[in-house]
């Protein structure tokens, strides 16, 4: 037969709540920029394609082909969705036909 202890009540005064809740808020802020200046910090350069690298220009042209190819590639799959969602907006906009509300009763 023993006898338990009452549980502590959780309640706390607006004092110490909004204490927490901008203790909280800093502490997101602080981790947000510290985030931010982390990727800033982070960023390397390309360093490109020396000079005095032999068949300079044949390399140049190799990647501009495959940007080109890429940029090709992305703009013939964004025309496909804008027909695509055309084709869906006429099928959904098709008229309804309507009832008589004397029908209805």
């Amino acid at each position: 037969e023993m006898v338990q202890k009452k549980s502590k009540s959780k309640r706390t005064t607006l004092k110490q709540k909004y204490k927490i809740v901008k203790r909280v808020k800093e502490h997101k802020k602080k981790v947000k920029k510290q985030k931010k200046d982390f990727k800033k910090f982070n960023k390397k350069k390309d360093p490109g394609i020396p000079n005095s690298l032999p068949f300079k220009d044949e390399i140049l042209a190799e990647v501009q082909k495959a940007k080109d190819k890429l940029a090709n590639e992305k703009r013939i799959k964004k025309e496909n969705l804008k027909s695509r969602q055309k084709a869906k907006k006429a099928i959904t906009l098709k008229p309804k036909i309507k009832q008589n509300k004397s029908s209805q009763w």
